[in-house]
């Protein structure tokens, strides 16, 4: 199995591709291809398969609460009728575009008490039923190449973040949160509401800004200073504490604007490991709302494979985990 990581940047494409060999190896390389020349190489592999994780601009998100009384038996077959009925109702009421990819069921509860599935139920059921639909250049793209990608079992498409959302809301029992992403280019937010997304939003403030910053104020090198070498110089710290406060103020600020301040943040990015930046990135957001900013890079639920993962490999991991 490969699976390639989109990083998206219109000036500078990269995917992160891992090789999965019967599970116990993973190799990892990154490309810097294009969307299009990514899904040709994908060609020299015809009998693997090839797993897309995609940034969430790809995608449109759906999600409708199933209220039901039922005296009989709830079967795959009204499943399948509620399914179909919502599914027109996102193309003709709700006007969307692009590809119908995938629906999900969860959020089960059958006379009010949680269950793991609906079939066969009955009595008073509730059930949270979700789409996602793929844009229309992406789905071209793909098609272009393998045709019809219904029907093709070597290829998955899904949102990068999908199974991380699963993870975090399984394991925390959490239903409303949001999860930020800080990469080299910029930074991406994602807002979970009632267990799905709920937007997405991106700000140009990434890891690339902050260097710009810390360069401005002359202590570039101390960008690659321990937090204890940084604190035996007083003044280092200082304007380093001092430009992590301008860049934190700024970065949540422009969060603001886009009506994402609020609950706990689960930030993915290289800079969690720089324990200054999460003392006055938190201590920021704190003045902002009274939720917290937690570095996510690791769970002990996690099987890493045998080596040690960077935060940026979350999503891949949690996939892997969890297929």
């Amino acid at each position: 199995m490969q699976i390639r990581y989109e990083y998206l940047s219109e000036s500078y494409p990269r995917f992160w591709v891992y090789r999965i060999q019967e599970w116990e190896t993973i190799q990892q390389y990154i490309l810097h291809d294009n969307f299009s020349k990514i899904l040709d190489k994908t060609l020299e592999y015809p009998k693997q398969k090839h797993v897309f994780l995609l940034d969430e601009s790809r995608f449109s998100f759906f999600r409708f609460d199933i209220f039901l009384d039922k005296v009989e038996n709830f079967s795959i077959k009204n499943l399948q009728e509620i399914t179909e009925e919502k599914l027109n109702a996102i193309e003709h009421e709700h006007g969307a575009t692009g590809h119908f990819l995938a629906t999900y069921i969860d959020s089960i509860y059958v006379n009010w008490e949680e269950k793991t599935r609906i079939i066969w139920e009955s009595g008073s059921l509730f059930f949270r039923l979700y789409a996602i639909y793929i844009d229309s250049q992406s789905y071209n793209e793909f098609k272009s190449v393998y045709g019809s990608i219904n029907d093709n079992s070597n290829i998955k498409i899904l949102p990068q973040s999908f199974h991380t959302t699963l993870f975090l809301r399984n394991n925390l029992k959490r239903e409303n949160f949001n999860l930020l992403y800080i990469t080299e280019s910029g930074a991406k937010i994602i807002k979970i509401k009632n267990s799905f997304y709920d937007s997405v939003n991106v700000i140009n403030l990434g890891l690339n800004s902050l260097k710009q910053m810390y360069k401005d104020n002359g202590i570039s090198q101390y960008r690659y200073k321990s937090y204890e070498e940084i604190q035996q110089n007083a003044l280092a710290e200082n304007l380093v504490v001092e430009t992590l406060e301008f860049y934190s103020t700024l970065f949540f600020s422009r969060l603001e604007e886009q009506n994402c301040i609020w609950g706990d943040i689960f930030l993915i990015s290289p800079i969690v490991k720089n324990w200054h930046f999460m003392e006055v990135f938190n201590r920021k957001y704190r003045e902002y709302s009274e939720n917290y900013i937690v570095p996510f890079h690791h769970s002990d639920k996690l099987d890493t494979f045998d080596k040690t993962r960077e935060p940026e490999d979350m999503d891949t991991l949690i996939f892997l985990n969890r297929e």
